[in-house]
């Protein structure tokens, strides 16, 4: 069960778009690791909620972590550009900050679920969706792909 903040738009039959998930700036710069630069930062991904406890206490100087809300429809900006300012002339200079995705669940626009995308959408490739042999019972995926009790083994190219 997950506690969502009310919509007027909200549709019991479709999962929403909205989801918690990780995201951390490598190499970021030791002058970037407060909270409010972190968080001006992850607001370009999402609403930011918390960062974890290595980025408050700066007890891990390679990368800060933020905790955020995103939207699963968005796009997810691979960097973020930055100005920063040089002490000795002022001069503005551009600086690069890179995101990664700890953890953003995938979404698929055809079903309305999350947990998966398009690729692996059963409505979109039916020929995905596990079939049952009428031998056995045993539930059985076309091209190659056979499940024991949800442990899939690739039998591909045998």
């Amino acid at each position: 069960m997950r506690t969502l903040t009310w919509d007027p738009l909200f549709d019991p039959e479709e999962e929403t778009t909205t989801a918690i998930g990780w995201i951390s700036f490598p190499e970021l710069p030791p002058n970037f690791f407060v909270k409010e630069v972190v968080f001006s930062l992850a607001s370009v991904v999402g609403k930011p909620l918390q960062v974890d406890m290595a980025t408050k206490n700066q007890s891990r100087p390679s990368c800060a972590r933020v905790k955020v809300e995103v939207d699963l429809l968005s796009d997810f900006p691979k960097r973020i550009k930055t100005g920063v300012r040089k002490q000795s002339t002022g001069e503005v200079v551009e600086k690069w900050i890179r995101i990664k995705y700890d953890y953003v669940p995938k979404y698929c626009t055809t079903c309305k679920l999350q947990g998966h995308d398009e690729k692996a959408c059963y409505i979109l490739h039916p020929e995905l969706y596990p079939k049952e042999d009428k031998d056995n019972k045993d539930k059985v995926l076309e091209g190659g792909r056979e499940d024991d009790k949800g442990k899939g083994t690739d039998i591909k190219g045998q």
